[in-house]
């Protein structure tokens, strides 16, 4: 008997409701690294003995000498806490994407809620890095379903310029979330280093809402419908998805610099106080969060390839402001150009796979992406490190303009061979 042709079923509804709950489980995704940095010093203060006395922060310290940094307490800490949540980020976002196309985005959404919320908390508890690791790893398990089941979702409820619209306003939560969080967490680390670990219980608020208000929202035809009807799903077309694999990488890992080494320059070029690195860092994101916005209309006028010229190029021009600023106000200007960028890229990539995979495959698309936007995270301390002059704070910001205006002129010469690879 020949194989049965599945017809796609009409999209989707979704209420207000459900709308945000998706855009407040991406902002809440955001909770991982914001929340709990202002404890760390504390937390390294409190922890030193452990790292002396515990045989698995021994072994982490010796396995984490290789990279770049003194291994010492402050750098475990930034590593558990910092690291570790991308790391498994890293290697889950694909499994749980294929998950999502198979079981569905809806109960990966309120589970990953469930463990994020948990599993955050859990350090609150913590009395050894071995407990703490392992809340942090699991934490990373759960951003990746929450991160790829909003995307998914947000594909499997919308098309055309409406998608580029939710997606910009989803860019634009994260960015809102990573300020926020940041103001919250520095808040609650006034009263112990415990308290911010608290945060996270901020999923439980939200999973109700999760529960009631989206419905399954399953791609069109599961992959494995499609399977026992004798089809084979479509995969995910390969040098397309490269294309925007490398693009989410580059320009993910170049944003990144900017928490990463904008603090230490600013302190040493301005002697700038904490709450000047901080606010630096949120200028840059409320741009971004602004931009993000009307993302949508950038996408009427152009293609996915000359967006990312337009991202690099605003990104070069504002760290070359920051690398040529006499002063603390004039690297403020700087970070307000590169916000620009920043809020774009995000919403870019989002929208990029989103049109160039199969429902079937729309989860598995959006996980392998994210693998590579926190790859870029991950890998951005590394790649900078050659480029860093105790003698001159700002060469780094020089080396990384350069850097962007070369990325910004290739896609442009790109996105004008045919760059657009979209199938809207």
């Amino acid at each position: 008997m020949p194989p049965v042709a599945l017809e796609p079923s009409p999209k989707p509804d979704i209420s207000k409701h459900g709308l945000f709950v998706i855009l407040a489980a991406t902002g809440l995704a955001l909770l991982a690294t914001p929340l709990v940095s202002p404890a760390m010093p504390e937390i390294a203060r409190v922890f030193a003995q452990n790292a002396e006395n515990e045989p698995f922060a021994r072994a982490i310290l010796n396995a984490i000498s290789i990279l770049p940094g003194d291994p010492s307490v402050i750098f475990l800490v930034k590593f558990i806490l910092l690291s570790i949540p991308a790391l498994f980020i890293i290697l889950a976002a694909p499994l749980v994407g294929w998950l999502s196309d198979n079981v569905g985005r809806k109960g990966l959404l309120n589970s990953s809620l469930l463990i994020f919320g948990i599993s955050g908390a859990s350090g609150y508890f913590a009395d050894s890095f071995f407990f703490m690791f392992m809340g942090r790893a699991i934490l990373g398990l759960s951003i990746a379903g929450i991160k790829t089941a909003t995307v998914a979702m947000i594909g499997d409820y919308y098309e055309g310029s409406a998608r580029n619209k939710v997606i910009g306003w989803q860019g634009s939560a994260m960015k809102i979330g990573g300020v926020v969080f940041m103001l919250l967490g520095g808040f609650m680390a006034n009263f112990s280093w415990q308290t911010p670990f608290l945060g996270y219980l901020l999923a439980f608020v939200l999973l109700p809402s999760g529960l009631i208000a989206l419905s399954e929202s399953l791609p069109t035809v599961k992959a494995s419908q499609a399977r026992e009807a004798g089809e084979r799903p479509p995969g995910v077309p390969f040098w397309p998805a490269v294309y925007v694999f490398v693009s989410a990488f580059l320009a993910s890992g170049l944003f990144f610099i900017t928490p990463v080494q904008l603090p230490f320059y600013l302190h040493n070029a301005f002697t700038a106080s904490p709450f000047e690195m901080g606010a630096a860092i949120a200028v840059g994101n409320t741009v971004g969060a602004l931009i993000s916005l009307v993302y949508y209309r950038f996408r009427r006028r152009m293609n996915f390839v000359a967006i990312y010229a337009f991202i690099y190029l605003a990104m070069a021009v504002g760290y070359f402001v920051v690398a040529l600023a006499p002063s603390y106000t004039i690297a403020l200007l700087g970070m307000v150009v590169a916000g620009f960028g920043f809020g774009l890229y995000v919403p870019n990539h989002c929208s990029w796979i989103l049109s160039i995979v199969s429902p079937q495959r729309r989860g598995f698309g959006v996980g392998l992406v994210t693998t590579a936007m926190f790859l870029g995270q991950f890998s951005a301390p590394i790649l900078v490190q050659p480029f860093l002059d105790p003698a001159n704070p700002a060469a780094v910001w020089t080396a990384m303009s350069f850097i962007l205006i070369i990325l910004a002129a290739v896609y442009t010469v790109l996105s004008r061979l045919g760059g657009k690879t979209t199938t809207e």
